[in-house]
């Protein structure tokens, strides 16, 4: 059957209604189950260092990335309250994706206005890839989350932009403003590459144009500029903070600097994930091909393959199955299942004669959409793939890029929804395993039980038994001694801003006094020499003898701190097994200070010296 036959290929009513409930259904399912789920467990490393950083993100003055300024508006907001600020990251997400997914699958057949509840339900079965970005289970804002919904923001707005001025091509062009300025405020790096790519996507497109660039580059630099003096009150000063956040990062020797993250990683995938991409491609595409013929039976066999996504979907939002697969770090790369059997469609029933009618822009964002992945990887110090694989809802874009000769044949978007409920199945999959295996946590969310109110807005999360009970000891020990909401605390375990968030205090010189790298003690000790002496004299003090990531207590002596001499030891605890993703537990102190002014004379004397 060529491209022209113009025989009616549509399913019937019933049919398409059926697949088009269930895409509603499929995705109102992953949206409950993840809303659900915001209230359970957390990571005491990075997720922490989320929360320590949106919370009071002022009172650091050295950052590469600025996401805690971004996020510290919705977290006031929503009064601190953790679970409610994962569910509003989880919504942000979606409806980005969601914004992108109708203005790019319209812009395939933009002459094309009927059936728009087919359309609506299939960019919303789209839209739930960028769920992939939570399958680790951190929904806590971060820079991964900024960096991604920035890519969304740009990436609609690369859709909207015409070479020519008018209302809609101006809200595009202001969109990649938005979208390149909140890049840079999640991660510098990505914006970089992001830049770049925007630059040769226009002129790929032909929609370059001097005046609607110059739109976008206003939006994103007014909007730096007003941030900078919103931060820091100054230009200059932003810019040392910029500068200081690089410089420190080699201090840590994390794998950071421009020659470290400036690579091409590559990926390898075992038989049997082979197997699975394979399989899932052969599936979908029997049922796409089934769906494109007229006879009745065929197209019940379409809608039989369809409604099982729907059913895989439907089982683990619902908690009736709890299978965690392990495929690997690369596991977001089942999401190209789908993707090859969109592009196979589009090759075996539109043929060449179809490609010849895809127009240079649409060309053009299947290719930016392709690596699209890698400019929200771009700077890490992980494999770009398996980070990449956080915004894999490109890559699904990038495949659909091709499908807009078929759409304006078919005068339909019923044939899509297939590809929509696999997109949901497999999201499914992946967030089911990451329930199951959540980061740096001891067992399965769904064996949480203790309902515990943690931090200084006192937010309830149901978390494991062993974590409740290493919490409730901590902020117990703490609350005896005399310990109070917003007192400075330094910490040489080198791995607890989450026990430093749950006690209310203010985390000194880092949000996060990161330890278990090379620089880890020389990055401490220059942040803290940022810190006021009157502070680091009041400070109380976290130690983890013999912790895997633990600080060294020589830090205390280039403060001017006499360690642990002049502290009085208040109490002792243990960890919970799988803290920090250790499965050992581990014997954690808490120090107060008892000479602070002694101490704080002596910070000021050393800094003297230095400064001499």
């Amino acid at each position: 059957m060529g491209f022209n036959d113009k025989k009616q290929l549509v399913p019937d009513a019933f049919l398409s209604g059926v697949l088009v409930v269930s895409c509603v259904f499929g995705t109102l399912l992953l949206i409950g189950w993840l809303l659900k789920y915001s209230a359970y467990g957390i990571d005491f490393t990075d997720e922490s260092f989320y929360l320590v950083w949106i919370s009071n993100p002022f009172i650091y003055d050295v950052s590469v990335t600025q996401f805690g300024f971004i996020y510290h508006p919705l977290y006031c907001l929503l009064n601190g309250d953790i679970a409610v600020l994962r569910q509003a990251n989880v919504l942000i997400t979606f409806g980005l994706a969601w914004a992108l997914c109708y203005v790019f699958l319209s812009s395939l057949a933009p002459e094309f206005k009927e059936s728009r509840a087919s359309m609506c339900a299939a960019a919303a079965g789209f839209a739930t890839s960028s769920f992939i970005l939570l399958d680790s289970r951190l929904f806590t804002p971060s820079y991964n989350s900024l960096a991604l919904q920035a890519l969304l923001v740009s990436s609609i707005g690369l859709v909207l932009a015409e070479k020519n001025a008018h209302r809609k091509s101006s809200i595009g062009w202001v969109l990649i403003g938005v979208g390149g300025w909140l890049a840079f405020m999640a991660k510098p790096s990505t914006a970089i590459a992001l830049a770049v790519g925007v630059l040769i996507y226009l002129l790929l497109s032909r929609k370059y144009s001097i005046r609607m660039l110059a739109l976008a580059v206003f939006s994103a630099v007014a909007l730096l500029l007003a941030s900078a003096l919103l931060i820091d009150g100054s230009v200059l000063r932003f810019v040392e903070r910029l500068q200081l956040g690089v410089e420190f990062g080699k201090y840590l020797a994390g794998g950071h600097t421009f020659n470290q993250i400036l690579r091409v990683d590559d990926f390898q995938l075992s038989g049997i994930f082979n197997l699975a991409i394979f399989s899932i491609f052969s599936v979908l595409f029997t049922a796409l091909w089934s769906m494109r013929l007229s006879n009745k039976s065929w197209l019940f066999v379409g809608l039989i393959i369809s409604f099982s996504f729907f059913f895989i979907t439907s089982k683990f939002t619902v908690g009736q199955a709890q299978l965690a697969f392990d495929f690997g770090g690369f596991k977001s790369f089942l999401i190209f299942g789908v993707v090859y059997a969109a592009v196979a469609y589009v090759f075996v029933f539109g043929r060449f004669k179809a490609l010849y009618t895809i127009t240079a822009s649409q060309w053009a964002i299947a290719l930016i959409f392709l690596v699209m992945p890698h400019f929200y990887a771009f700077g890490t110090n992980g494999n770009y793939w398996q980070a990449g694989g956080s915004a894999a809802i490109f890559w699904l874009l990038a495949g659909l890029a091709l499908l807009g000769p078929l759409l304006r044949e078919r005068a339909s978007w019923s044939f899509v929804l297939p590809l929509a409920l696999a997109t949901q199945a497999i999201t499914a999959v992946l967030l089911q395993s990451g329930f199951e295996q959540p980061y740096r946590q001891p067992q399965p969310l769904r064996f949480n039980t203790a309902i515990l109110e943690l931090g200084p807005q006192k937010s309830q999360l149901v978390l494991s038994d062993a974590y409740s009970e290493y919490v409730s000891s901590a902020v117990a020990i703490a609350q005896e001694a005399g310990f109070e909401p917003n007192m400075p605390v330094i910490d040489l375990s080198g791995q607890s801003p989450g026990v430093l968030y749950a006690f209310g205090a203010e985390n000194i010189g880092q949000a996060w006094t990161i330890g278990g790298y090379p620089g880890s003690l020389i990055l401490a000790q220059a942040a803290l020499a940022r810190t006021a002496c009157w502070k680091v004299a009041n400070a109380w003090v976290l130690f983890e003898p013999e912790g895997p990531r633990s600080i060294p207590a020589e830090l205390m002596t280039g403060l001017g701190a006499d360690f642990p001499g002049g502290y009085g030891h208040v109490g002792t605890w243990q960890t919970a097994e799988g803290a920090g993703g250790y499965a050992y537990r581990r014997t954690q102190k808490l120090y107060k200070p008892l000479k602070p002014q002694q101490t704080m004379s002596a910070c000021l004397m050393l800094r003297a010296e230095v400064a001499q």
